[in-house]
């Protein structure tokens, strides 16, 4: 194998890294002139830069003659372009944002292969094709972390706002509250029914007020949803005053067949409160009046 195929560009990754590596950075805050200067810390994008350059120098010094870079996941300069491109998938950039960043190397290393091999351009082909298959290897590689810390991210923001999306919220001593708003699928009702055996498990919660006026569609999923949760809060010894019920929710328990018999229902939220107080002997009555 002739390790000195790609002499052009170990000469120039060698002697002129500083000039290359400047050249880069420039490049780079060109494409990202828009997101300066809070998305990013420049000096730390400077030195990521600087080592990312040390190690490409490594993989072109020993690219095979036959073409075709061969590198697995961890391969330094995959991990060094994974974490880059993680963080700024974490940091809100663009797919097209972080591919640039290594698409101005390929740009820079290029217009300085042409230069230097102006007069040889068989030698030029070669340089050039080591520069494109290696670049583009990395470009892939860039795409493939965002993508994989993306999905990551968005997976994580979605368990998140189920969970803040089904609070359970204790009113009193042993009155508890859960208030559904939005669409209930399948796994966000498995979540509040299992947050909701938890909490009365938790505080022995005698009545639970679970309020659906700002359920925006009460169908039959959402009914058996709501039922397979009323029936396990009742297994655990609480009562259930269901409150926000609307005509359509109502028509459609009907359908069903459902009754609610062991379940006391309310128009609003402020009488299904009242009655779950109620329950356990407590009301709510002026300042003055308790004073007197």
């Amino acid at each position: 194998m002739n390790l000195h195929h790609l002499a052009a560009l170990d000469r120039l990754l060698s002697e002129q890294r500083t000039v290359l590596h400047e050249k880069w950075v420039a490049e780079i805050l060109t494409s990202w002139s828009s997101l300066l200067p809070n998305t990013f810390n420049v000096d730390e994008m400077r030195q990521h830069t600087a080592l990312l350059l040390e190690e490409i120098a490594k993989i072109f010094s020993a690219y095979p003659e036959s073409g075709l870079w061969e590198f697995g996941e961890t391969h330094p300069l995959v991990l060094a372009m994974s974490e880059f491109s993680a963080s700024r998938a974490v940091s809100g950039f663009t797919p097209t944002e972080t591919a640039q960043y290594v698409m101005c190397l390929k740009s820079v290393l290029t217009l300085a292969l042409i230069h230097e091999l102006m007069s040889s351009p068989v030698e030029m082909k070669v340089n050039l094709a080591a520069v494109e298959d290696v670049i583009g290897r990395l470009t892939l590689v860039t795409f493939s972390a965002f993508v994989e810390t993306r999905e990551r991210v968005i997976l994580q923001q979605s368990a998140s706002l189920v969970e803040l999306s089904t609070p359970v919220i204790r009113l009193w001593d042993h009155v508890l509250l859960l208030p559904l708003v939005g669409v209930i699928d399948t796994a966000r009702a498995r979540k509040f029914t299992e947050n909701l055996l938890e909490a009365i498990t938790r505080y022995e919660a005698s009545v639970t007020v679970i309020d659906v006026t700002g359920v925006p569609i009460f169908d039959i999923s959402v009914a058996r949803h709501l039922m397979k949760t009323v029936d396990a809060a009742q297994l655990l010894g609480t009562r259930v005053v269901m409150t926000g019920l609307n005509p359509d929710g109502a028509l459609t328990l009907t359908k069903l067949g459902i009754s609610l018999p062991n379940v006391i229902t309310r128009a609003t939220l402020r009488s299904g409160v009242a009655e779950a107080l109620s329950l356990i002997n407590r009301r709510i009555v002026p300042v003055a009046s308790s004073r007197s």
